[in-house]
């Protein structure tokens, strides 16, 4: 009943009036209040009602706001905006940065600008615009750049913008309409429900900017079919966006001639299935036409890649640009490229990849371009062709030489749809359209490669798991040894300066140490053989990385002596937790300037002694007493020398997170399985301690140990 709501609010003033600001209770006394008056102004649209409700809660605030909606909603707007907008100022003051309700009123921000949108659609007042736009620009500053809930945000602020262009012709307003717009589209990708709206926008703020003030408002809210000038420039925005992560270079298979982007577009422009598509959708609505449009171009261009081992005579680009390839001599190079693009043209693809003719590898910039972008250039294919010269149509694939090469371990992963042909261009045993679907071929690439189906059909770049990927490429060689480090950047989903002419022992240590860094794996330091000379913590060549590192025991495997247990429950169990604490608090690897910055345990060497030289192997067997340790026997190349002042070595244990259990808690057997598990074998580092100076060449090597142990281990080079 409205008397009971007018009692209610009667009575909540009236408890308000009795309680200062700050008494117990009050916030409450206020929430009821404003949700007594909610109600009313709805059943009675009193707008005295909404200016009464002055929360100084901001939860109360928004759901203020959310009533005011309905109001909004009958095209009242006009008559509540101001109040609405002094409202929340206020909340916003009681409510700054990291209090709980700062969220709320940030969301109650963008609510309130969108007031001012509707109200400015009511009356045409540009200080409405001008209000939404500081508004959505401070919830904007306030979220993270990168949050998707800043999609409509973007949007709406772009709107706003280009709206205030229309009045003012102000170019920097649609300039930054676009820019914001643009921002909205890369949070809202293709297959996100608002994706046209977006894609559409940002359409029509480009065509505002070429027209200027005179362009009309339909313009800029299309709501039917499009013009036929329009139609066309949307296309062009569709296959700007759906070719922007395409090879800027790519051979035409029905011409034999090498197209630039520009010669593409032209090729569409004068196609069948350009024709087709301006009659069949431009009658669409804006929505429909995009998905139409984005349909049409995504097949129209879809290119396949070829991965191959390069040949003595391969043609390069400067000897196919501007010919036909069709009318080439046949040489091994030059058969090989028209019978490719033969098979693309008899599988239905207009487009074809090589590395071999489409990039111009005397331009520098160009070729690091290229390298950086290669794995995705392999993963946007629509097929991958891989032709094997060493394979018969009796052969296997598994003796293929193409197994062992650098490259091709980039560009066996990422594709999703593959074949592999022999050396007459015959499919392999013509049995799948795509074999990596083709379960018997699948068991082959894994005889081949060690690499497990789960990778070889779905992989995903990264440094996850950085030992495995390094393992699958020990067995590879490249022509430039460089190109061994340059060739995983893809597969690691890394970046790195592509520097030609540098040793393969510079370019895998900068490759190293970038994986370290961003993934703190510290299982890529386990290794045997020779040390690098970019770091000696590093090996000098990827094949060390053949052999599979020590795997932890699981926990059904490990086990314990009996005669520790009692020695554990007396003596160890104090200070186990404590171990436990300091090795969570570690923080990962990680390589700067030099230096690698490694968490570990430290066992400090207490002697150390020469047991046996092996002239035949040439190897010095050493036995080695560490602390904690039981006695260690170990095979060098070298001998190791004890000082005067004691034995200047330490035996180093890297340690990662991932090494820990969960959390130990006061459960014995718990504590037992974790102090088991530090017991099993484990890789180590053996470092010399030289001293705390850096001479000219020299090198120093410093540990910093802490009271459980624990170290940060540094290697510094002058």
């Amino acid at each position: 009943m409205i008397t009971d709501l007018d009692e209610c609010i009667s009575l909540g003033r009236s408890a308000l009036a009795s309680c200062e600001s700050g008494t117990p209770g009050r916030a409450t006394f206020l929430h009821d209040r404003v949700t007594d008056l909610h109600n009313r102004f709805r059943k009675l649209e009193n707008v005295f009602d909404v200016q009464e409700a002055h929360p100084d809660h901001a939860a109360s605030l928004h759901k203020l706001l959310i009533y005011v909606k309905d109001l909004v909603n009958d095209g009242d707007v006009a008559l509540v905006v101001d109040r609405i907008g002094a409202i929340t100022r206020a909340a916003l003051q009681l409510c700054p940065t990291g209090h709980p309700d700062h969220v709320i009123c940030l969301t109650t921000l963008a609510t309130l600008a969108t007031f001012y949108r509707c109200r400015f659609q009511q009356l045409g007042a540009i200080t409405d615009v001008d209000e939404a736009i500081i508004l959505y620009q401070e919830v904007l500053e306030a979220c993270p750049s990168n949050s998707l809930a800043n999609a409509p945000h973007l949007h709406n602020l772009a709107w706003c913008l280009s709206e205030r262009f229309t009045k003012l012709a102000m170019s920097t307003d649609l300039d930054d309409a676009i820019k914001f717009e643009q921002a909205a589209l890369a949070l809202r990708p293709q297959g996100h429900p608002d994706h046209a709206k977006s894609l559409n926008s940002l359409y029509n703020y480009r065509q505002l900017k070429t027209k200027g003030r005179g362009a009309s408002t339909q313009l800029a809210h299309p709501t039917g079919a499009t013009s036929g000038s329009r139609f066309k420039g949307l296309i062009g925005d569709i296959v700007f966006d759906v070719m922007k992560e395409f090879p800027p270079r790519l051979l035409d298979t029905r011409t034999g001639m090498l197209c630039d982007r520009d010669s593409q577009i032209a090729q569409f422009e004068k196609s069948r299935e350009y024709s087709q598509l301006l009659s069949s959708a431009s009658a669409l609505d804006a929505p429909a036409q995009v998905i139409r449009i984005r349909q049409a171009v995504s097949t129209y261009f879809r290119y396949v890649t070829l991965s191959h081992r390069w040949g003595k005579f391969e043609p390069l680009l400067r000897d196919i640009d501007g010919r036909v390839i069709y009318n080439l001599a046949p040489t091994n190079g030059t058969s090989k490229l028209q019978f490719f693009c033969q098979e693309c043209c008899r599988h239905g693809y207009f487009w074809a990849w090589s590395d071999t003719y489409c990039i111009d590898k005397e331009s520098s910039a160009e070729l690091q371009e290229a390298i950086g972008s290669m794995f995705s250039w392999y993963r946007l294919s629509a097929l991958t062709m891989v032709h094997l010269a060493d394979v018969s149509d009796t052969g296997g694939l598994t003796n293929s030489v193409w197994f062992k090469r650098g490259w091709t371990l980039q560009e066996l992963l990422p594709p999703r749809t593959m074949l592999f042909f022999t050396r007459d261009w015959s499919a392999y045993r013509d049995s799948s359209s795509n074999h990596k679907k083709d379960s018997a071929i699948l068991g082959e690439l894994e005889r081949a490669t060690g690499i497990a189906s789960r990778h070889l059909t779905d992989f995903h770049p990264g440094v996850d798991d950085a030992r495995s990927r390094l393992q699958w490429a020990s067995t590879r060689c490249t022509t430039r040894p460089e190109d061994i480090a340059y060739s995983l950047l893809g597969v690691f989903g890394l970046h790195i300066p592509v520097l030609y002419g540098e040793s393969a022992e510079n370019a895998l240590g900068r490759l190293l140490a970038e994986v370290i860094s961003k993934s703190g794996d510290t299982s890529i330091l386990d290794w045997t053989g020779q040390s690098s000379a970019f770091h000696s913590c590093f090996p000098a060549s990827i094949t060390p990385y053949e052999t599979l590192p020590l795997l932890p025991l699981s926990l059904a495997d490990l086990t314990t002596p009996p005669s520790t247990r009692r020695i554990r429950k007396l003596f160890l169990f104090r200070s186990a937790r404590k171990m436990h604490q300091a090795l969570s608090n570690l923080p990962l690897a990680k390589f700067i300037n030099f230096r690698l910055i490694l968490p570990c345990i430290i066992h400090r060497i207490k002697a150390m002694t020469l047991t046996r030289v092996d002239a035949s192997a040439a190897t010095h067997v050493h036995q080695i007493q560490a602390v904690g340790l039981a006695p260690i026997d170990i095979a060098l190349s070298e001998r190791l020398e004890n000082m005067e002042k004691g034995v200047p070595y330490v035996l180093i244990r890297p340690w990662h997170p991932n090494l820990l259990q969960s959390a130990i808690d006061t459960d014995d057997a718990s504590t037992h399985q974790w102090l088991t598990r530090l017991e099993q074998p484990f890789s180590a580092l053996l470092l010399r301690q030289l001293p705390q100076r850096i001479s000219e060449g020299g090198i120093v090597l410093s540990y910093y140990c802490s009271s459980h142990g624990l170290c940060w281990y540094v290697e510094r080079r002058s």
